[in-house]
């Protein structure tokens, strides 16, 4: 049975840094903000119900708040402040014990990381608009920036490391608590107290690197820190490390003498936390639990605690995260302020879905890509795609599906470029795989020259190197630019190979010849003739040539039909032929005046762009396929392939991509710009032999072997062998 997903959570968590945002403003957004946080932990606790080894321990716990209410009634102490105050202290360890048991591989450290770069920018954007941040925002940043830390060492992206250090250092310009400052500097401590064999061991490896670091950090501090008023900042709201301790040490005398004070059962069940706050916090965490709910609570506290980090276990980063925040609850309130819980407890779920470095092998982005309505477009991307995932590619897949009007047309990139970006910066490829030069590479090209261990490969199609109009003319600048960055060039021809020689400078060894995905032999075989004409609708008392492609520009189709159209006029044409065209675009309605100016309405037949598995019928049923293409931009040029595989004579070009494949061995070829030269043709082909067509399609059959998708695959897996 398939688990269905569940999106509460992962939304949850990318609407908090909007939600604490807006808490900012007033205690009524503050108020809602914590009643939707107060929601999830209701949720956690149901969660936890349900399963039968967790109610032993929620058992326990209902005991113990049975006695601590009797003993509120009993002392006369605000029974709901106290109760809200007790569950907001339960709620930490059973928050742990949720994430710990919760299943959502979609709550892990990269989005996290995604997470903290919000509360950077709204808290930078906050500041800048002089808006009051009030503490616990800034803890907030301190904790989600600790949970991003693990990731931020393991990313290979300087780029996404650049950008955390401009916000962080742009935050400190606004950030007047010493607690952010305290919590870094001990944040680091840490990490080299646990980490100290290899960091060692790298300073040994990097000796000169690790020099240059430390001045550059040096001279950083040295013109940066002045600028922070640092006298105002760190001492706040002390002015020594004494005054600082003296300050704790009173609160504590104060505190402590009023428990001494207290009768022996409030020692026991403790002063209640609305006493203590009438009096004073020591803002020391373990001692405020223990002055607030006494001996007997705090040694139940202690123990619940203890059980529930028995059941859920930490990696090291982790450990070291939480070991800090015991450190941070000595100075302020942290592990019982319920507006930070949440983000404490979080560690635990990002520990279990840590499995190590979050990497896939593949990122794919494309801006064509086959879907329902348009089934053909882009579909040798999509062959590419399955051939890497079918052969054990971890592969993510960024794409544009076709769309019409300027508009619709601009979103679609936009949301390429931004999807594609945030992958190629919070995931460490191995690969970037982009389809399509001149436009698709905006969103990942940065992040990639950022890595140090990513790849960018890219795969040319058309006019996104050899430009068909003006437009096309103006993106090739970017396609210079980008072509530079790639380690590895996929192109679909030797005819292509040339071009990037010749025109961009591109070394033959950064070349790769693959042709578009091949030829699945499986769909494309030659069929029972009379199967194919009843599959295609067609009446079999016809012979038909056939046109496949876009009805567009200098595909040739208007040269199609001038030659029918002279076939027409000399009288050359048998009763019983016919010529379909099939595919649609731009120039249509150019298609349909050029029918009817040459009225040949009778003899050709329109069908428009149809599925594979329709054009294998289509193709079947064809005494010889029509390909009259003259754009330079042609790289390969797979229908003539498709139909060769089909057991289809073609005429064909004998320029461009096409000249790859195509030859007199093998079909007609013609002069794609003169449209009585494939008169001619079509003439010498109604009137061939059975023995000379069969010769002809049978050398094709062959030469389609070399264009086989088995048979060209491991060209592209070769690609990507070093992952």
């Amino acid at each position: 049975m398939i688990k269905k997903r569940r999106y509460g959570l992962e939304v949850f968590l990318f609407l908090l840094p909007l939600l604490d945002f807006i808490s900012c403003f007033n205690r009524v957004c503050f108020g809602i903000c914590l009643g939707i946080k107060g929601l999830l932990f209701l949720y956690s606790i149901f969660y936890l119900i349900k399963k039968t080894e967790n109610r032993k321990i929620f058992g326990f716990l209902g005991i113990f708040l049975f006695v601590y209410l009797a003993y509120l009634i009993k002392t006369h102490l605000n029974v709901w402040f106290e109760l809200k105050e007790i569950l907001t202290l339960f709620s930490l360890p059973i928050l742990i014990l949720f994430f710990s048991q919760y299943e959502n591989p979609k709550l892990n450290k990269k989005n996290m990381t995604m997470v903290s770069l919000l509360y950077f920018i709204l808290f930078i954007v906050g500041s800048i608009f002089h808006l009051t941040m009030p503490y616990t925002f800034i803890y907030i940043l301190i904790l989600t920036f600790l949970a991003s830390f693990v990731y931020l060492m393991e990313s290979h992206c300087h780029l996404l490391k650049l950008i955390f250090l401009i916000l962080f250092l742009t935050a400190t310009l606004f950030i007047r608590a010493k607690t952010f400052y305290l919590s870094i500097l001990a944040l680091g401590l840490l990490y080299l107290v646990f980490n100290w064999k290899k960091v060692i061991k790298y300073c040994q490896k990097n000796y000169l690197k690790t020099l240059i670091t430390i001045l550059v950090f040096t001279l950083v501090l040295h013109t940066y820190l002045p600028k922070m008023e640092l006298e105002t900042v760190l001492p706040l709201p002390y002015s020594s490390l004494n005054e600082l301790l003296s300050g704790r040490i009173d609160k504590l005398k104060s505190v402590n003498q009023s428990y001494l004070d207290s009768n022996g059962l409030q020692k026991l069940l403790g002063m209640g936390k609305e006493k203590l706050e009438n009096n004073t916090l020591v803002e020391i965490d373990a001692l405020d639990i223990f002055y607030s709910i006494g001996i007997v609570g705090s040694l139940f506290y202690a123990l619940y605690f203890l059980y529930v980090l028995k059941h859920a276990r930490l990696q090291k980063h982790y450990f070291i995260l939480f070991a800090f925040l015991l450190l941070l609850s000595c100075l302020g309130n942290v592990l019982q302020n319920s507006y930070l819980i949440f983000f404490i407890a979080i560690l635990f779920i990002l520990s279990k879905n840590d499995k190590g470095i979050m990497k896939k092998d593949i990122l794919l982005v494309s801006n064509m890509y086959p879907n329902y309505e348009y089934p053909h477009y882009g579909i040798f991307v999509k062959n590419t795609y399955d051939l890497l995932k079918e052969n054990g590619f971890a592969i993510d897949l960024v794409v544009m599906h076709k769309t019409e009007g300027k508009k619709n047309k601009l979103i679609s990139y936009i949301r390429l470029f931004g999807n594609s970006f945030l992958k190629a910066v919070f995931n460490n490829y191995d690969y970037v795989y982009v389809h399509f030069v001149s436009h698709t590479p905006f969103g990942v090209f940065l992040p990639c020259i950022c890595s140090k261990n990513t790849k960018l490969v890219m795969n040319v199609h058309g006019n996104d190197v050899v430009p068909d109009t003006k437009v096309d003319q103006k993106y090739i600048k970017f396609t210079k630019v980008f072509l530079k960055g790639a380690s590895t060039i996929v192109v679909p021809s030797h005819y292509f190979e040339k071009v990037l020689i010749k025109n961009y400078g591109i070394p033959k060894n950064c070349i790769v010849v693959y042709p578009s995905g091949g030829i699945d032999i499986a769909l494309f075989k030659k069929i029972n003739k009379k199967t194919a004409l009843k599959n295609a609708e067609l009446d079999s008392k016809y012979k038909y040539y056939g046109y496949v492609g876009r009805i567009s520009k200098n595909k040739g189709y208007d040269t199609y039909l001038k030659a029918i159209y002279e076939l027409k006029k000399e009288k050359s044409l048998d009763k019983n032929v016919r010529f379909i065209l099939v595919g649609s675009g731009t120039e249509e309605e150019n298609l349909e005046m050029l029918i009817k100016k040459y009225k040949l309405e009778k003899i050709v037949i329109r069908k428009p762009m149809v599925s594979q598995e329709e054009l294998v019928n289509l193709y079947n049923s064809f005494e010889a396929l029509v390909y009259p293409t003259r754009m330079q931009s042609e790289s390969l040029g797979l229908t003539g392939l498709e139909a060769m595989a089909c057991g289809v004579l073609v005429i064909g070009p004998n320029v461009y991509g096409p000249s790859d494949y195509l030859n007199q061995e093998n079909s007609v070829v013609f002069d794609p710009t003169d449209f009585k030269d494939l008169t001619e043709k079509l003439k010498e082909v109604m009137n061939m032999k059975t023995k000379e067509k069969n010769k002809l399609t049978k050398c094709a059959l062959e030469t389609v072997k070399s264009y086989t998708a088995e048979n060209t695959k491991d060209i592209l897996l070769s690609v990507f062998k070093d992952r």
